[in-house]
């Protein structure tokens, strides 16, 4: 585990001082407390293995048990402070070494990080477990509102724990989040630092496995640092939304999202739901608009990736519709990249997220047609605690546009996507209360290009376990 960093003490220090004067001992004896605890097993089946590792070796394994603890206390004087311990382990080392020869997805499952003896960069072998305090944070509540700062989870259309790999992402930097304004929540957040999922260490924001290869190289992060001494110049994030319900059933949304000497973007996302019967109607449509503040002078990619120019001016846009019935969803949605360049989205804040993006699939790279159709189905009338998702994705993509970034499967500059998802999740009840059971399954096909012709075409199978207490 890394020590916590010098503003993150002090913030520790802080909340210490607020509260020392009054009732510490109430604060912490009304406090909230949370328990997790977790097991992970993928497998990934590649069609070609070359075309995963370049090696021609085994398909990717792993196996993770671990958990979490967190912990808030009441306010005190409108002031709290909020914790949490997170770890993963290989248990009894039943994951070895060759098993990640081909990982993509299960390689988060355990530490990816990379350290320094001497001169020599020395990576963690795959299945290193690891603990972290991914959470620490002081938080002030008035009325309606609340302002916290530390290490926290994030939430916003650019940044998301995207908790399904043992430990999530999490950020150090500020939030203020206000309901004070009817039918009204405004937010806005600072990001300074982000701790991955796989990394013990938080880095700067653009020390990120799907930050632009060029913006990763500028600031020089760890993945291509030269030397143990990191250059933590980066800029912060800043981002800024509204939502607001006035009106029956809709729910409008304006974000604003600022990398200084990067990238701006905007968002503008309107869902509305009626009933028809018995029926509930769903619409939804996003558009992001992204304007080039320098990042294009480093991506170049016009001479890089195929684009029509040197800027990263670009655009998306997404459409979704759904039904409710009983114990069925269905959703029908479609999105489109503009040809003019790809959406920076290093956070896991997914830009098509809720829409057409799908398990491994990146979809906001330039000249990207996507579709998808889900049904979601809750068999809980006819065994208790049983519900299903499946759904088909197509990815129709322009194999002349390479990606900015080395994200997952699309980092291997595949042609048109088809995957299939199928979920089958099992609440359990009685005396196994609070326990969630996962399998998860995908068979994903990637047509071969001319520049890349292996056939990246996979499979893969989750199994989760949840219990929480």
């Amino acid at each position: 585990m890394r020590k916590l960093s010098i503003a993150t003490a002090l913030i520790l220090g802080t909340a210490v001082f607020a509260t020392a004067a009054d009732d510490l001992v109430g604060a912490f004896k009304e406090g909230k407390f949370d328990g997790r605890l977790r097991m992970q097993y993928f497998n990934t089946i590649w069609d070609d293995n070359s075309a995963a590792t370049g090696k021609g070796t085994a398909n990717g394994t792993g196996m993770a048990v671990g958990g979490s603890l967190i912990y808030k206390t009441a306010p005190l004087y409108g002031f709290s402070v909020g914790t949490g311990l997170y770890t993963t382990q290989n248990l009894g080392g039943i994951t070895g070494a060759n098993d990640g020869a081909g990982a993509t997805t299960s390689a988060d499952l355990f530490s990816r990080d990379s350290h320094y003896e001497g001169t020599t960069k020395v990576t963690d072998t795959y299945g290193t477990g690891y603990a972290i305090l991914a959470q620490s944070y002081l938080e002030y509540g008035i009325q309606k509102s609340k302002v916290k700062a530390g290490r926290m989870l994030m939430t916003n259309p650019w940044i998301t724990p995207n908790d399904t790999k043992m430990i999530p992402i999490a950020i150090e930097g500020a939030q203020a989040i206000s309901n004070d304004l009817p039918n009204t929540t405004m937010q806005l957040d600072y990001a300074d630092k982000i701790k991955e999922r796989g990394m013990t260490y938080f880095g700067n924001m653009a020390d990120g496995l799907d930050v632009p290869n060029a913006i990763r190289k500028n600031y020089d992060t760890h993945y291509n640092a030269t030397s143990a001494e990191k250059n933590d110049d980066a800029p912060g994030v800043m981002i800024v939304g509204i939502k607001n319900k006035s009106i029956d059933g809709l729910e409008l949304q304006v974000w604003g999202m600022h990398w200084n000497d990067l990238v701006d973007q905007a968002i503008i996302e309107a869902n509305y739901a009626l009933e028809a019967g018995d029926v509930i109607l769903g619409f939804g449509g996003r558009y992001i608009q992204q304007y080039d503040k320098g990042a294009g002078n480093l991506i170049l990619p016009l001479s890089n990736n195929g684009d029509n120019d040197n800027s990263i001016d670009t655009s998306l846009w997404a459409l979704k519709v759904s039904a409710d019935y009983r114990a069925a969803k269905v959703l029908l949605a479609m999105s489109d990249t503009s040809a003019d360049g790809d959406m920076i989205a290093p956070w896991r804040g997914f830009s098509t997220g809720d829409y057409t993006r799908s398990k491994t699939v990146t979809d906001w790279n330039a000249n990207t047609r996507s579709y998808k159709a889900l049904l979601n189905y809750d068999f809980d009338a006819m065994v208790s605690g049983i519900s299903t998702i499946v759904s088909y994705s197509f990815y129709d993509r322009d194999p002349s546009k390479t990606p900015y970034a080395s994200a997952t499967n699309r980092g291997f500059q595949n042609g048109d996507t088809r995957q299939w998802n199928l979920d089958v999740i099992y609440n359990l009840a009685g005396n196994f209360k609070g326990t969630e059971l996962k399998v998860r399954l995908m068979d994903q096909n990637n047509d071969t290009t001319q520049a890349y012709p292996k056939d990246t075409s996979n499979q893969e199978m989750r199994l989760e376990a949840n219990y929480r207490f």
